[in-house]
């Protein structure tokens, strides 16, 4: 589909992510690749083999894997199963939500796989508006939630963000933290990064990009995370990670407000 070219935007002074074209080739992973595990896992289980995992099972992952032996598997309402990774106290999916229903069986108003294509599913998952967010029926695993701003202050913690930055606004992080979240980080013509760091917690994040209106918009470009915490009518807080070669904040994590009509990526917690 055509992207179009468009400037870094600002809604009342809150950016958001909106300049040049993605890329469909991300993280060096190439698009449609399906994807979902973290990278050196060799685990490739094809959408639709019918494959169902109880929820609370213990999976066995082979050694040199990267993962948790011991790590544990959810599934949603509709049958989706994803990783978990601990992290400090909390236990976060370690995969981006892929449902279209709610737990009660019902269906969400968005849910939109990135550039409509069904092969982004699994590396990317589904883009969600707030308001699907944070609807009481719950669009998270059962037992699980949507992880709020002080959920995210908490993760963000317990990787090593000083204090006096967790609550402040704008791009956070000392000595490229953000990586240690990220299921990729290149170097790049300007900067080499410590590889041994990338994807140090499992976390697995990946650039799936925003949804706007009709347009998709910063693919392999920014992973941008909804909260379930509201900041205003019009706007909730929301997580952005960069990675493009010529972005300079690729180490850093942003916390920032945005408009809940945006669709973007969610993680769940465990309660």
């Amino acid at each position: 589909m055509f992207t179009p070219v468009l400037s870094t935007a600002s809604d009342n002074g809150n950016e958001l992510n909106v300049a040049q074209p993605a890329t469909h080739v991300t993280n060096g992973v190439a698009k449609g690749t399906g994807m979902g595990v973290a990278k050196g896992t060799g685990m490739g289980v094809a959408k639709g083999t019918g494959m169902g995992v109880a929820k609370g099972t213990r999976m066995g992952v082979a050694r040199g894997s990267g993962l948790d032996a011991d790590q544990e598997v959810v599934q949603d309402s509709q049958g989706n199963t994803y990783q978990t990774v601990q992290i400090g106290g909390q236990i976060w999916l370690a995969e981006n939500l892929r449902t279209t229903t709610f737990q009660d069986g019902t269906k969400v108003n968005t849910g939109f796989i990135p550039d409509d294509d069904e092969k982004n599913l699994l590396p990317y998952g589904r883009l969600y508006d707030w308001h699907d967010v944070v609807d009481e029926r719950n669009i998270c695993p059962p037992g699980w939630r949507v992880a709020s701003d002080n959920d995210w202050k908490a993760l963000e913690r317990a990787i090593g963000i000083a204090e006096p930055e967790v609550n402040k606004e704008g791009w956070r992080g000392q000595n490229d933290i953000a990586i240690t979240l990220k299921a990729h980080q290149p170097n790049t013509v300007f900067k080499e990064f410590d590889q041994s760091q990338v994807n140090k917690y499992q976390f697995s994040a990946r650039p799936a990009g925003v949804k706007l209106g009709n347009w998709y918009l910063t693919q392999g470009m920014y992973s941008e995370f909804w909260t379930s915490s509201s900041a205003a009518k019009k706007e909730a807080y929301a997580r952005t990670l960069a990675y493009s070669w010529w972005n300079s904040h690729k180490g850093e994590i942003r916390r920032t407000t945005l408009k809940k009509s945006y669709m973007l990526s969610v993680r769940c917690v465990k309660n």
